[in-house]
């Protein structure tokens, strides 16, 4: 057999193993996945929750609470804010603190104005800073 013969031959076989090659990211053809089929069936169970949609659940989930003599039904978020701010109302200056905070941090006490400062009246303005101080103290 001649060197030009050989050449040949090694193309012939390189193009039929290049076709059916075997290696890292090629399976044998007959290993591979069928075309439409998922490399995972099983998969994740339909209607698995993640931690996320677990707490929105759990957050959003209805309870009834009682004001006065009425009992209505709200969310768990909506329950905790409304008992953070009973307790605050009650003298709590924790409590008092946390829904100022809240408020502060959702823009309920900014002015409408461009200026960005809270307009507050005398009294407010001397209520804010004696929570302000209380709460150094106990720290």
């Amino acid at each position: 057999m001649s060197a030009k013969d050989r050449g040949a031959d090694k193309s012939r076989r390189s193009a039929e193993s290049h076709s059916s090659a075997v290696g890292y990211g090629r399976p044998p053809v007959a290993k591979r996945f069928k075309p439409g089929t998922s490399g995972n069936p099983k998969g994740r169970p339909t209607g698995a929750k993640n931690l996320k949609t677990l707490i929105r659940e759990a957050m959003t989930a209805s309870i009834p609470i009682q004001e006065g003599e009425k009992t209505r039904r709200v969310t768990r978020l909506e329950g905790v804010v409304l008992r953070q701010m009973q307790s605050a109302l009650r003298g709590h200056d924790k409590s008092a603190m946390a829904v100022l905070k809240m408020a502060l941090q959702l823009g309920f006490l900014q002015d409408s104005s461009e200026s960005g400062e809270i307009s507050l009246s005398s009294e407010d303005e001397r209520i804010l800073n004696e929570l302000l101080l209380r709460s150094r103290n106990d720290k």
